[in-house]
């Protein structure tokens, strides 16, 4: 069903931002946790896309989740350069 509605959609219509810092947003909605991040490349028209990443209910800030989808811990992930 999630697949179907959109986790973006989800997060946005009945979940809650709790938590933001400069690598993003941690949502929450339900049992569902969620990091939203905007692509560091920009798309042809000089616009940047929005995506919205599962992460585990256990992550406690966006830096974290963020970090958690390169496998690496919350004091390893540091963004030295954007392109």
């Amino acid at each position: 069903m999630l697949e179907k509605y959109g986790l973006e959609r989800f997060c946005r219509e009945s979940g809650k931002r709790v938590q933001q810092d400069e690598t993003g947003s941690l949502w929450r909605a339900g049992a569902i946790w969620a990091v939203e991040v905007v692509n560091g490349t920009p798309e042809s028209d000089g616009s940047r896309k929005t995506y919205f990443l599962r992460v585990p209910p256990t992550v406690e800030t966006a830096r974290e989740g963020v970090a958690w989808t390169y496998g690496l811990r919350r004091r390893d992930y540091w963004v030295a350069v954007r392109t």
